[in-house]
């Protein structure tokens, strides 16, 4: 499995206080079957602002501790962009950081209250000459809409859902819109968005879909990642 959204780097945002925890979050990857991992800390101002050569900085260390630890999963790095008007001006500015080898962002939104359309946002992304990958869309309670979700799949978005979810471990509206999402095949790609204060679900996900669709499993979980992010 390759876990395409993940908090692992140290001292960059709130997913990682300290070396040894993000290390024992590698750990548990690996348990959990996950051969490599895109590791995206959040651009979320005002609070989540590490520069670009810091998040670098601090990938470099992480990955330098983790082959120390002699613990094999690969390492790529990417980030998980809060997007609001200015961050298009940004992203066209090269500010961010793509997904592993590929052209693709990652993007985060508001949960509640919409202060952008998703739609237009995912469009001027791609005008831009990226490719907007949705992180965890279940949790977007304005934005549940199937046929437009469809639309935006067809135009090339990805669409990210968190393996917590997959397994029930979210709202009950959140897990009836996930179900949605797998009848109709609308997942892209699945993520841990492991930080050290929540857990991994990753296999449990993983075995929970191939129990109703071993294909489409293999296809978000392993297939697709390799296929988007040049992995």
């Amino acid at each position: 499995m390759i876990d395409v959204h993940s908090h692992l780097i140290p001292f960059v945002d709130d997913g990682s206080s300290s070396l040894e925890s993000s290390l024992k979050m590698l750990e548990e990857e690996e348990k959990q079957g996950v051969t490599a991992v895109i590791c995206t800390p959040h651009y979320r101002p005002p609070k989540y602002v590490a520069s670009v050569e810091k998040v670098r900085e601090k990938f470099e260390l992480f990955k330098s501790a983790a082959k120390k630890a002699d613990i094999n999963t690969d390492l790529y790095l990417g980030r998980e962009i809060a997007f609001n008007t200015p961050s298009i001006k940004k992203v066209g500015e090269g500010n961010f950081i793509k997904m592993a080898n590929s052209n693709c962002i990652l993007l985060e939104f508001p949960y509640v209250s919409p202060v952008i359309d998703i739609d237009d946002v995912c469009y001027e992304v791609a005008l831009l000459g990226y490719v907007p990958v949705i992180a965890h869309i279940e949790r977007y309670t304005y934005f549940r809409d199937f046929d437009v979700i469809q639309a935006l799949k067809r135009r090339g978005t990805i669409i990210q859902v968190n393996a917590s979810s997959i397994v029930g471990k979210c709202s009950l509206r959140e897990r009836a819109f996930v179900k949605g999402l797998i009848k109709r095949k609308l997942i892209s790609v699945v993520g841990s968005d492991v930080h050290e204060t929540r857990n991994n679900y990753m296999a449990d996900a993983y075995k929970k879909l191939s129990k109703k669709d071993a294909e489409y499993a293999e296809k978000i979980f392993v297939l697709n990642p390799k296929k988007y992010f040049g992995i």
